[in-house]
């Protein structure tokens, strides 16, 4: 789909995926301050009541939506239109300038904007088709063709969905971001985290991206008794060897020392090592 007179920077649909790849490539990277400023613009922004909300809505629906037939493209077009020509377009501009503005000063990365989105070209056209819609003056010309693509585009195959999850709720955006960083941190450590690891990464992740430390912080204490009960079921074995016995006393004493009131990076960290020394002694066992 073609993107002509087309201002990325002002695309809602390619402002909240490059928001959300921020915040996932740097909760990888750990700087945490970058993923928190992100994370807290994105919320202010695309909160349900405000304008970029609703044309966010409505260019994610054109987005991940498949139909059957073009008579019901075409429907869904009309809808679009309709739904389009009653948002406060001053409203909206002015949201949209202050969303840009925080970005730049806030986040202040120049390759903010350039960052890969697959359907980056469907978001130009819609955005496009959009601000054509509300027009007083129209290039119908464009307007056909763009039109036509996007019919073409709504009764197409569209890949599995694994990052366009939004219900009508800020929790919505939670459960995406949750997505999006896990599936970051699992290609990244690909083939070097164990099972129990990867679920601890799965467990922070929604954790951080709800704001809510219950749910780390359940996991955590989980892992923390079965490492306590394996360790004493080795102890109990009177191993010989000493040194790994002395090793495995520092481990309980630390896991001891561990209350899990205040869980960041460094203690889901100090947890991934704990957990492969728990399947190190299954492996023993």
């Amino acid at each position: 789909m073609s993107s002509k007179a087309h201002n990325k920077r002002r695309n809602t649909g390619l402002l909240y995926e490059f928001l959300v790849r921020t915040i996932s490539s740097a909760l990888v990277e750990g700087n945490k301050k970058k993923s928190t400023v992100a994370l807290k613009i994105l919320r202010k922004h695309f909160k349900p009541g405000t304008e970029l909300y609703k044309e966010f809505r409505l260019i994610n629906a054109l987005v991940s939506s498949t139909v059957s037939s073009e008579t019901v493209a075409g429907s869904i077009l009309v809808e679009a239109k309709t739904a389009a020509r009653e948002h406060n377009a001053v409203a909206l501009d002015r949201e949209k300038s202050l969303l840009i503005r925080n970005i730049n000063h806030m986040i202040n990365d120049e390759s903010f904007y350039d960052q890969h989105v697959n359907e980056y070209k469907t978001y130009a056209t819609i955005q496009t088709l959009i601000n054509d819609w509300r027009a007083p003056q129209r290039d119908l010309s464009r307007l056909a063709s763009y039109e036509d693509q996007l019919v073409k585009w709504l009764t197409s195959e569209k890949a599995e969905e694994d990052e366009r999850v939004l219900s009508e709720e800020t929790g919505g955006t939670s459960r995406l971001l949750m997505k999006v960083m896990t599936k970051k941190l699992n290609e990244k450590y690909s083939g070097v985290l164990t099972e129990d690891q990867r679920v601890l990464v799965k467990a922070y992740a929604f954790a951080t991206a709800n704001d809510d430390p219950t749910v780390i912080q359940k996991k955590l204490t989980e892992i923390k008794a079965r490492l306590l009960e394996e360790i004493a079921g080795y102890e109990a074995e009177k191993s010989g060897n000493v040194y790994v016995n002395e090793k495995l006393a520092e481990v309980k004493n630390q896991l001891l020392a561990e209350t899990l009131e205040d869980v960041n990076d460094e203690a889901v960290t100090r947890f991934m090592l704990y957990t492969k020394l728990g399947s190190e002694l299954g492996e023993k066992e």
